[in-house]
C-alpha cells in the first residue's frame, strides 16, 4: 500500500481526482439519507410523487451511465465530469426550490442524471492518469477508499446541521461543495489527454463495424461480454444492501438498527481496502478473485438470515469484504481490456449490468419470495444463488492467457 500512496503522489493530477470523490460523495451523503423525508416533510411533495422522483433518480443514473460514458469518449472525461458536478449542483438548488410533484421528479432526475455523467467520465480519467502502471487494482481500491469513507462521514455531518440549522442547508451546502470542486478539475483537462473515438466515415477504408461505440467495444474487446455479465451478477448481490437487508434488520432489531448495518459496511469499506487492496492487487486470477469474493457475499448472505445482531453484524462484514474484493476488480478489468478512447463508454456499459442486476433483486426482494415473506428462507435461498452464480462467473471466464498466446501466433504469422 505504501508503494500505491507513492504512485498517487507522483502522479499529477491522481490524488485530486481521489480527493474529488470523497468530497463528492461526502456532500452527497450530506443530504441523501434525509432527502424523502425533507421532500415529504418539508416541501409537502406527495409520498407517491416521492417514489416517482427515486425512480427517476435511479433509472437516470444507472440506465444513462451508458451515454455519459459515450459523452465522455466523445467530448473528453474532463468536460464531462464537470457537467455531472453542475447538474449535480443544480439539482439540490431545485430540490431546496421544488414545491410540485413535477418538480421533485425534475429534480431527482437531474441528481441522477449528474451521477450517470460524472461516474464512467471519472473513472475513465483515473485510469488514463494510470495507464500501464502495474498498480491499477490497487489505484481503484483507493478510489473505493475514498468514495466510502464520504459515503461514512456525509450523514454523520448531515446530521449535524440539521440539529444546528434549518433543514434545507444541509442542500444548500452540497451544492456548495459541486460548484467549488468545478475550478480545480476543470484545471485537468491539461493533464488528462482526450483522443476522441473517431466514425469510420473520418477514415477512408475503415469498415462501418469499427464505429465507436458499444457494438463496437463488444466485438473488439469480447472479454468485455464477461465483464458486464459479471457486473450483473454483482449488482444482484450488492443491491442486497439497499433494500433487503435494510427490510431484514427493521425487522428483526428495529430500525435505527438499519443505520448502524449502513455504518459498519461503510466503515469496513474503507478499513479493508486499506488492508487488502495491494495485496489482491497482486493476484492476477481475475476470476478466481471474484468469484471469491461472491461466494464471501454468499456466506454473508447465509449469516444474515439468521437474524440476532451478532450474525447480522458478521453477516454485513462478509458481504463488505466481498464487495472490496469485486468492485475494483470490475474497474481495473475495464481499463486492462479496452483502449482509453472507449474506456468511459465501457465503465458505463458496466454500470448499466449492475443496474439490470439490481433490478432483478429488487424485484425477487419485493416478491413474494422476498425477505418479509420468506424471513430466513429468503437468505438462504440467496446464499445458494450467490454460490452457483460465483462458480458460474468462474467458469464462464475467458482465459486470458489463450488469447494473449493467440494474439502472438496471429502478429508472428503477418510478421511472417
Amino acid at each position: 500500500m505504501r508503494e500505491t500512496f507513492a504512485l498517487v503522489r507522483k502522479t499529477p493530477g491522481c490524488l485530486l481526482l481521489l480527493f474529488g470523490n470523497f468530497a463528492i460523495t461526502f456532500g452527497s451523503n450530506l443530504v441523501l439519507p434525509y432527502l424523502a423525508v425533507y421532500l415529504t416533510v418539508e416541501q409537502g411533495i406527495s409520498p407517491w410523487a416521492v417514489g416517482a422522483a427515486f425512480t427517476a433518480k435511479l433509472w437516470a443514473q444507472q440506465g444513462l451511465m451508458v451515454f455519459g460514458g459515450s459523452l465522455a469518449d466523445r467530448i473528453g472525461t474532463v468536460p464531462t465530469m464537470c457537467l455531472g458536478l453542475l447538474m449535480r449542483a443544480l439539482s439540490y438548488l431545485l430540490v431546496v426550490t421544488a414545491v410540485s410533484d413535477a418538480g421533485a421528479v425534475l429534480a431527482c432526475g437531474l441528481l441522477g442524471l449528474g451521477s450517470a455523467l460524472y461516474i464512467p467520465a471519472g473513472k475513465a480519467a483515473l485510469s488514463r492518469l494510470i495507464e500501464g502502471r502495474a498498480a491499477t487494482t490497487a489505484i481503484f481500491a483507493l478510489r473505493s477508499t475514498a468514495n466510502n469513507a464520504g459515503t461514512a462521514l456525509g450523514p454523520l455531518a448531515g446530521g449535524l446541521l440539521l440539529l444546528l440549522s434549518t433543514p434545507s442547508i444541509g442542500f444548500l451546502a452540497a451544492s456548495a461543495l459541486f460548484l467549488a470542486l468545478l475550478v480545480p478539475f476543470w484545471q485537468l483537462r491539461h493533464r488528462i489527454p482526450h483522443t476522441p473515438a473517431r466514425p469510420a466515415e473520418d477514415t477512408p477504408g475503415t469498415p462501418a463495424s469499427a464505429k465507436p461505440g458499444m457494438l463496437q467495444i463488444l466485438r473488439t474487446c469480447p472479454r468485455m461480454i464477461w465483464i458486464i455479465a459479471t457486473a450483473v451478477v454483482f449488482g444482484f448481490c450488492y443491491v442486497q444492501v439497499e433494500y433487503a437487508m435494510p427490510l431484514t434488520a427493521a425487522a428483526e432489531q428495529g430500525q435505527a438498527f438499519v443505520g448502524v448495518l449502513y455504518t459498519v459496511n461503510a466503515v469496513a469499506v474503507v478499513v479493508l481496502q486499506l488492508v487488502l487492496s495491494a495485496r489482491l492487487g497482486r493476484l492476477t486470477n481475475a476470476a478466481a478473485v471474484i468469484a471469491a469474493g461472491l461466494g464471501t457475499m454468499a456466506l454473508g448472505f447465509g449469516l444474515f438470515g439468521q437474524g440476532s445482531i451478532t450474525f447480522l453484524l458478521l453477516g454485513v462484514l462478509l458481504f463488505t469484504i466481498g464487495e472490496v474484493v469485486i468492485d475494483p476488480r470490475l474497474d481495473s478489468e475495464v481499463a486492462h481490456a479496452v483502449p482509453a478512447e472507449q474506456r468511459a463508454t465501457a465503465f458505463g456499459m458496466v454500470g448499466l449490468g449492475m443496474a439490470l442486476g439490481g433490478t432483478l433483486a429488487n424485484t425477487a426482494a419485493s416478491s413474494a419470495i422476498g425477505p418479509a415473506q420468506l424471513g430466513g428462507r429468503y437468505w438462504l435461498l440467496l446464499l445458494a444463488a450467490a454460490a452457483v452464480l460465483a462458480l458460474v462467473t468462474w467458469a464462464a471466464a475467458p482465459r486470458r492467457r489463450a488469447a494473449t498466446a493467440a494474439a502472438a501466433e496471429r502478429e508472428a504469422v503477418a510478421g511472417g
